[in-house]
């Protein structure tokens, strides 16, 4: 766990330095709306909030290179229903995590100080911290059958999520001088279930406002 977080550490460190020495640099803010899908959990969806900024380098023809450091926070309301009546469970989530975006990014300059673009490439989502309160009202024998039992858990420090979500996205938008508007989805790669009792992938899609600083 420890070599974890050194590696963390050094790739966020890297990921500062190559900013100071970008050509653009852009702050973000927007709606994020991750989707986590398992065929025995089912889906959970949350409202959040996306905060970071971008870092960019320009190629040839039109294209460039961006990567950046984004921080989000989610809640997430599910019940889930059995088919006894009245027996139900309830799941109040916060979620913390980090993104590292790396995207290829094509503009299209229409006129003056108007362009469109579309971008592609991987992310990498970081947990931070995902606090569950359960609340289930079940009978003696689905408790058993099930094992649900109500309290509060740390889904990542008890090691029931993996905190790495490998993703793929691809999106677009436009730019007016200094101002963008973008919106994307990003695949879940990876199984998040450390249990190993389901296979659990998140997606999201966002849509986001920015301000070229520099």
């Amino acid at each position: 766990m420890k070599l974890k977080k050194i590696n963390l550490i050094f790739f966020l460190v890297t990921i500062c330095i190559l900013s100071v020495n970008a050509q653009r640099i852009t702050l973000e803010g927007g709606y994020f709306n991750p989707k986590r899908v398992g065929p025995v959990t089912g889906e959970t969806y949350f409202d959040a909030i996306r905060v970071g900024a971008l870092a960019e380098y320009d190629l040839k023809y039109n294209f460039a290179i961006q990567s950046g450091l984004f921080y989000n926070i989610g809640y997430s309301n599910k019940m889930q229903r059995y088919a006894v009546v009245g027996d139900s469970v309830v799941y109040n989530t916060w979620s913390h995590a980090l993104e590292i975006p790396v995207r290829v990014v094509y503009y299209l300059p229409l006129f003056k100080d108007f362009k469109i673009f579309g971008f592609a490439g991987p992310n990498i989502q970081i947990g931070l911290i995902q606090n569950q309160q359960v609340d289930a009202g079940l009978s003696d024998e689905l408790t058993l059958m099930t094992g649900i039992q109500s309290g509060k858990f740390e889904l990542y420090g008890q090691e029931k999520l993996n905190r790495i979500n490998l993703q793929i996205g691809a999106g677009g938008g436009v730019q007016w001088r200094k101002y963008s508007l973008k919106g994307g989805y990003d695949w879940g790669l990876n199984n998040l279930d450390r249990t190993k009792a389901d296979k659990v992938r998140q997606g999201n899609w966002y849509v986001t406002l920015g301000y070229q600083i520099k």
